[in-house]
């Protein structure tokens, strides 16, 4: 098949050319990762949060799947892959590609030879729930990103084309490495590579770039959010578990939830400050994450910041008592401490003799049904519990 492959496209083309179908079962992981291979596909989930915010060149993404080899340029990536919740990390030598992250991603791509890790933009926007096919191409005098045919990003101007590190790096040749968001669910149904001995073929479209998506479009600029508007366009399951979530946290009592939209409409929170318990919910256009946390009070000196009764071990514990499996669940939800920065606000909990530094003691939820449920069986048992005290 390879070889058709090549003879063909060097017959159109012109163009000397080596094509490399990836076989699934030998790509290998590393650090935090979860595989497993089914009809031929290959399931990815990664259970640690991932350094994503690609802000300084030390913090490393060091969860991932690799394919085994070095690849050199100029080369052509093309991968036909799914998500159910944001986002996919395509990372080729010390560069990254995202894939499908929320409007608030402000770093989506950067350079395979020296990466500047500042924000850089472009129409990452792939849908949840659906094959995908991403092309890359890595020209030494050219690049182009495609998403189902459709030009995302092309550049005459990278650095690693006029680096004098590229020549070394190159005869080396380059690892791709393939990543997702902690817990979602990445699936990977065929990857190929290929190499070029000239230039390789780059079709250019005839019509402008899609804009990059800098905001929650579900708010016209100008306009005073709403809670109906600020949600319009996510899918209409995730958009009725919110609604149903609404009614839920503003019906509990002993908590009295209140509702606050943040003015660009791009976090509707929830806040039962007698007890310094919050949930929150960022809708991104079409994808959206959630979460919980007993806030911190900081209007104080940080050595006097606070929580007014943090009762997450409590929660837990009780939880563990009828459910097990769900506690643990819970857990493992709460978000890794990377050590991004120096920080005042990161909290250790303990369960079941695990030990986790949690950043802000923040738990995060997926944008799926299932996690919406843990949300609210989560809450109802905090609000049993602060009913009794």
């Amino acid at each position: 098949m390879s070889q058709l492959f090549g003879s063909l496209y060097q017959f159109l083309w012109g163009v000397e050319m080596k094509k490399y179908d990836i076989d699934i079962k030998s790509i290998l992981s590393k650090g935090h990762v979860v595989t497993d291979v089914k009809s031929e596909m290959l399931y990815i989930t990664t259970t640690r949060r991932l350094s994503t915010n690609f802000e300084k060149e030390n913090m490393a993404l060091d969860s991932y799947v690799y394919i085994p080899g070095t690849f050199k340029l100029p080369l052509r990536i093309d991968i036909s892959v799914k998500i159910d919740s944001p986002g996919l990390y395509l990372l080729l030598g010390n560069g990254h590609i995202n894939f499908g992250t929320p409007w608030s991603d402000n770093r989506r791509i950067d350079d395979i030879v020296a990466p500047n890790c500042k924000p850089r933009f472009f129409y990452n926007h792939i849908p949840m729930n659906e094959f995908v096919d991403i092309s890359v191409i890595y020209g030494l005098d050219a690049m182009q990103i495609l998403v189902n045919g459709e030009e995302r990003f092309y550049s005459e101007k990278e650095k690693y084309m006029k680096s004098k590190l590229l020549k070394e790096l190159n005869s080396i040749g380059f690892t791709l490495r393939i990543s997702c968001t902690k817990r979602t669910n990445l699936l990977v149904k065929s990857l190929s590579i290929t190499e070029y001995d000239e230039a390789p073929p780059i079709v250019r479209s005839n019509s402008d770039l899609p804009k990059p998506l800098t905001s929650n479009e579900a708010v016209e600029v100008g306009q005073k959010p709403k809670f109906e508007s600020c949600i319009s366009l996510l899918p209409n399951e995730i958009r009725n578990e919110i609604i149903k979530m609404d009614s839920f946290l503003r019906s509990l009592r002993p908590f009295k939830f209140k509702r606050q939209i943040e003015k660009y409409g791009n976090k509707i929170t929830y806040l039962a400050s007698d007890y310094g318990f919050s949930y929150a919910l960022y809708p991104s256009n079409d994808v959206m994450h959630h979460s919980l946390c007993w806030y911190i009070i900081t209007n104080s000196k940080p050595e006097f910041w606070h929580r007014k009764a943090d009762m997450m071990e409590e929660t837990l514990k009780k939880l563990d008592e009828t459910s097990p499996e769900f506690a643990e669940r819970m857990f493992s939800n709460l978000t890794e401490c990377i050590a991004c920065r120096p920080c005042s606000v990161k909290t250790l909990y303990e369960f079941n003799g695990k030990k986790k530094l949690v950043c802000h003691g923040i738990m995060e939820f997926k944008m799926c049904v299932s996690d919406f449920e843990g949300v609210r069986t989560f809450i109802n048992t905090v609000n049993d519990l602060a009913s009794i005290k």
